[in-house]
């Protein structure tokens, strides 16, 4: 067991130090090229999506916290990402084809797969407004056991609100069956 931990926490290390020699940018776009070809404002416009759900999911009530994460985590400028773009063609980790945009070389993909594993979902396969919808009924989920779970005088004050979330939710159960 002690070896299977091991194993596990040295290939994580390697991932580690993989990412950090690949540097920030470099590894956002393997990443989002790692989902197909894309020209450099493609690139651009899909990293912000990333960090935007990114930021979604981790919101901090720390401000110090937010403060750092939301300067660090921005669309990425031109300025940064075309003289990237141009580093990953001379390492021919990515080519650029005849229609402008950059595709990941087998070099680049083997790096993508090292450093993010072999079987992480790839984007194009995910249907992103469905996973919306599971983020936000696990999220549903959740803050209805944490109202489950306080004493009812605590709750009482809010009767009316409850209510019309329940009617909401019955509203878009009825829409459900109808289809």
């Amino acid at each position: 067991m002690w070896d299977n931990f091991k194993n596990l926490h040295d290939k994580f290390h390697e991932r580690i130090d993989e990412m950090q020699r690949l540097g920030g940018l470099r590894i956002w776009i393997l990443h989002v090229l790692d989902d197909g070809p894309k020209n450099g404002v493609e690139i651009m416009d899909s990293i912000e999506e990333h960090l935007e759900m990114i930021q979604k999911r981790h919101i901090h009530d720390n401000r110090h916290f937010n403060k750092h994460m939301m300067h660090a985590m921005r669309r990425p400028s031109p300025g940064s990402v075309y003289p990237m773009l141009k580093k990953m063609l001379d390492e021919k980790l990515v080519i650029k084809l005849e229609d402008g945009k950059y595709e990941l070389t087998d070099k680049g993909s083997e790096i993508a797969t090292k450093v993010f594993g072999k079987f992480r979902p790839h984007m194009k396969d995910i249907d992103r407004g469905a996973m919306a919808v599971e983020d936000t009924i696990n999220e549903i989920e959740s803050y209805v056991s944490f109202l489950e779970d306080i004493k009812s005088e605590k709750l009482t004050p809010h009767r009316e609100r409850i209510s019309d979330l329940s009617m909401r939710i019955d509203n878009i159960k009825n829409t459900l069956e109808k289809d």
